[in-house]
């Protein structure tokens, strides 16, 4: 009985935990449908401390490139296709400085071999949108390979300072050019509302299978004392 209790809790407990996902989900899908109805705002007026969520915001800048810093984020896949997805830093015109994703490479077929990017050579000015990278808690170290470009295995911008000294913005600028020369893929949220929606029905519905075998297991167990009496 107590064993069942304790399953029961936590059964409840996970679907409830499903339900604020989906909320919060909610919230980041109404960000997006906002964001993607104003108008570009220059990066550098971006006030990063009272933007409390930036995925999706239309911005518009003037950048320049950092000689050797590159990055490449391994274990990355597009259109059925493993590869990297490239990052470079570059300086705005506040001096601030600020990953920009060129995009997705494909690998090589020697993991030896890390594939040729063509990065940004010359200062440019580009239309774009923002994202922030959602932390993994069971994997979220930047594992910083030395060489050029880099290759990483999570985007951790604080520890990415570390390596290079700089501040970097806590977010990623994703260009959207029609001319730009990699594919950039875009799930800002990996996991719709509907299906935190659809795991907490799953929950509660074990828990409630698991409260109607219980009191069948019991009521069974009654009738058996019954008869022995």
């Amino acid at each position: 009985m107590l064993l069942t209790v304790v399953v029961f809790s936590v059964l409840i407990n996970l679907g409830f935990w499903q339900l604020s996902r989906a909320e919060e989900k909610q919230q980041l899908e109404q960000h997006l449908s906002d964001y993607a109805n104003r108008e570009r705002i220059p990066l550098t007026e971006l006030e990063i401390n009272k933007q409390a969520y930036v995925t999706g915001l239309p911005v518009k800048a003037s950048l320049s490139p950092v000689d050797e810093k590159y990055l490449l984020l391994d274990n990355q896949t597009y259109e059925g296709r493993v590869g990297y997805l490239a990052y470079q830093l570059m300086q705005l015109e506040n001096d601030q400085y600020a990953l920009v994703e060129r995009g997705f490479v494909e690998a090589s077929k020697m993991r030896s071999e890390l594939p040729n990017v063509d990065w940004i050579e010359d200062p440019v000015s580009i239309k774009a949108r923002l994202y922030q990278k959602s932390a993994n808690p069971l994997s979220q170290d930047l594992h910083f390979e030395l060489g050029s470009p880099h290759r990483i295995q999570n985007l951790n911008i604080e520890q990415l300072e570390q390596q290079w000294g700089v501040r970097i913005a806590p977010y990623v600028i994703q260009p959207q050019m029609e001319t730009w020369p990699y594919p950039q893929p875009w799930l800002p949220i990996p996991l719709k509302a509907e299906k935190h929606f659809g795991y907490a029905v799953q929950w509660f519905s074990m828990a409630g299978a698991l409260c109607l075998l219980s009191l069948w297991v019991l009521i069974r167990a009654l009738r058996k004392g019954v008869h022995h009496e």
